[in-house]
């Protein structure tokens, strides 16, 4: 047995918490909570959403993106990724969720700041960010607001 697997827990209490606010936040639609994750050394700061808004509002995003010098064209590629999203949106049922049966694995969040070094990505918008539990590093409760120079 290496000395690692000696001393890792059985109970890692950063992905544990993320998982309870995931589980939470995930099946609700208009909560959101203010967060700031270490992501492999990279900040992520923003306000964490539920599934569903997060997937409504990415869908609206796609489909206003979709630009074709044909009408035609431009409206079944529209379809096709309404019913791409209309599969993804589908929320877990009160059963799974009631019973525990469905685990969240990831963070939705929206209005979100990557910090890299003292760059910030991106500066202006509305960013939508979605990224594995398992990813995360370290977090803190609250966002991180670039201060002006």
């Amino acid at each position: 047995m290496s000395s690692e697997s000696r001393h890792k827990s059985k109970f890692d209490g950063r992905i544990g918490l993320l998982k309870i606010f995931a589980g939470i936040i995930n099946p609700s639609e208009k909560g959101e909570i203010p967060l700031t994750l270490n992501v492999h050394g990279t900040i992520v700061s923003g306000l964490m959403i539920g599934m569903k808004p997060y997937y409504e509002q990415i869908r609206k995003i796609f489909i206003d993106a979709i630009k074709s010098s044909s009408r035609k064209h431009a409206s079944v590629a529209k379809d096709e990724f309404k019913m791409v999203f209309d599969k993804i949106e589908e929320p877990p049922n009160s059963k799974e969720l009631v019973e525990g049966e469905y685990e969240f694995n990831h963070i939705f969040m929206r209005n979100t700041k990557i910090y890299n070094g003292a760059q910030v990505i991106p500066s202006t918008g509305t960013t939508y960010w979605i990224g594995k539990i398992e990813s995360v590093d370290g977090f803190f409760l609250g966002m991180i607001h670039p201060l002006e120079t």
